[in-house]
Formats: C-alpha cells, sequence, structure tokens
C-alpha cells in the first residue's frame, strides 16, 4: 500500500518552482519609478541572457503602471510578441509615505503581490498563487541547498568570515534570477559614482516641503523623531508627510515631549492611525 503507481502517486506532480521561472520584483523597480522612465531587465544564466523584457513606467504625477514588452519563442522560430500594463498600488507606512506593489495582472485575481513570474510555458507575468507555484526549499525539505546560498549571500557583509565564491561553488550550476538580482544591488552599492541618496532631501527642502521651521527640525532631530537617514543630513522624500503631521502637532500647541509620548503610545491603541489625535490632558 502506497508503492509507487498506486493510489494518488500514480497521478502525482510536481509543482513548479519559483526558481524555474522569471521574476520581476518591486524592489528592483523602485529607483525607476517614475513616469516617463523606461529600461530592461535582463537574466542571466552560466553568464549568458537567458531572457530580458523592456518596460515603460505610466503615470502623470507618479508611477501608476508599467506597460511590459517582450518576445516569447523566437529562439524556436515561432516568436509571439506581447505588449501590456501591470497596474502598481500602494499602501500607507507608519512613518509617512508609501510603498508600490503589483497588482497580479492576470484574470479574475488582482492580488497586491510584491513579485510576478513567468513559469517555463507561460506568456504572462502573474503571482505564485495563480501558477500554484512552490519553492525549491519546501520541495528539498530543510537541506535546500539553495535557501542557504541565499542567506550566505544577504550575510555576507554582517559576517566577514563567509567566502562568497566558496559558497556559489556549492551550487554553481543553479544560479536562479534572484541571486541575479542580489548581485545587481550589490554591484550599484559598490560602483564609486552610485548615490544611494540620490533624491533624498535637505533640511531646506524638508522644511519646504511639510512647513516646518528650521528650528522646530532642529528639536524633532534631537528628540529622534525625524531624524535624517543619510551621515550628511539627507531626509527620504516619504518623511514630508510625517512632517506634515508634525507640523500639524506643533502649530496645535503640542510639545515635543507630548508628541513623543503620543508617537510611541499610539500603536498600542485600537486605531494607532487616527488623525488628529487627540490631546492628553
Amino acid at each position: 500500500m502506497g508503492g509507487y503507481n498506486s493510489g494518488r502517486w500514480g497521478w502525482h506532480s510536481k509543482k513548479t518552482q519559483v526558481e524555474e521561472c522569471f521574476k520581476l520584483t518591486i524592489l528592483f523597480f523602485k529607483p525607476y519609478l517614475l513616469p516617463g522612465m523606461t529600461n530592461a531587465v535582463v537574466w542571466h544564466r552560466d553568464e549568458q541572457e537567458i531572457g530580458s523584457i523592456i518596460f515603460l513606467v505610466l503615470g502623470d504625477t507618479q508611477a501608476t503602471s508599467l506597460r511590459l514588452l517582450y518576445t516569447i519563442g523566437a529562439k524556436q522560430g515561432h516568436p509571439e510578441d506581447f505588449d501590456y500594463t501591470v497596474n502598481l498600488l500602494t499602501t500607507s507606512l507608519a512613518w509617512g509615505g508609501s510603498r508600490y506593489w503589483f497588482e497580479c495582472p492576470l484574470a479574475g485575481c488582482r492580488r497586491r503581490v510584491g513579485c510576478l513570474y513567468l513559469p517555463p510555458n507561460g506568456k504572462y507575468f502573474g503571482c505564485r498563487h495563480c501558477y500554484n507555484l512552490t519553492y525549491e526549499s519546501q520541495q528539498e525539505g530543510s537541506s535546500s541547498r539553495s535557501f542557504y546560498r541565499d542567506l550566505a549571500y544577504l550575510m555576507q557583509n554582517d559576517y566577514p568570515g563567509i567566502n562568497w565564491k566558496d559558497v556559489r561553488a556549492i551550487d554553481a550550476e543553479k544560479e536562479t534570477p534572484h541571486l541575479r538580482e542580489l548581485e545587481y544591488e550589490r554591484y550599484l552599492w559598490e560602483r564609486k559614482d552610485y548615490d544611494p541618496y540620490e533624491g533624498y532631501l535637505d533640511e531646506t527642502e524638508l522644511c519646504n516641503q511639510s512647513g516646518l521651521e528650521p528650528a522646530e527640525l532642529s528639536k524633532l532631530n534631537e528628540a529622534r523623531l525625524l531624524i535624517p537617514d543619510s551621515k550628511d543630513g539627507r531626509y527620504r522624500p516619504k518623511l514630508v508627510s510625517w512632517g506634515v503631521k508634525l507640523t500639524f502637532l506643533l502649530r496645535e500647541g503640542w510639545k515635543i515631549e507630548e508628541i513623543k509620548t503620543w508617537s510611541k503610545g499610539r500603536w498600542t491603541t485600537s486605531n494607532p492611525r487616527e488623525w488628529p489625535p487627540e490631546k492628553q490632558e
């Protein structure tokens, strides 16, 4: 009982793994999410290009969708061109600003996801749920080599003793598009001319956009209510909305310590995003 070709084992087949698919991650597009920008996503395996797409960011004042253009089947002699859009969604962050997501473009889904996949023999990018994808680690158990390889890659800066060349040698023939994306992100950070804080705001720009006075910003900084992201004192643009809220409270007569108490205590309430908050007497 339960042997091969008996019961359900006769028709059982493995699910397609995400590692077998072309993958789009919203983190990759983050630097390009400005209306009108265009670029390409390229996947490699063993130093050879195995796939690419061109994308165009659509929207008026902010990115609302991505237009994807690519061809399937060219090497087999029956190319098929694809040109369609993927909607972008945003969610608000607790400290102000918003985070981008994909909306799965497959009919009847519309899930909010951070990654889209194109499986073998697929035509359109879709979410993991629509394609019923699984992870290599789920099928191989805790001994999955790719899981530990990716983990070691992410931890190498914190633990210099890990030799990335040795880690890659563990499974050099099974590099995934995900690892290629990590390598690209690391390449950007290691470029001497790359500024990871490009587009961030200085104190004057933050004050102009949020309504804060320089002296107020200084006090908020000392109270660690509004601190810069870079060593040279630049702030990420998403902090403007948080600065607007702080400006409102200061104009309503709140003291710095009162704002600090509210900021820490609001997450213990049933509705931490309630606005405007009630001042405690």
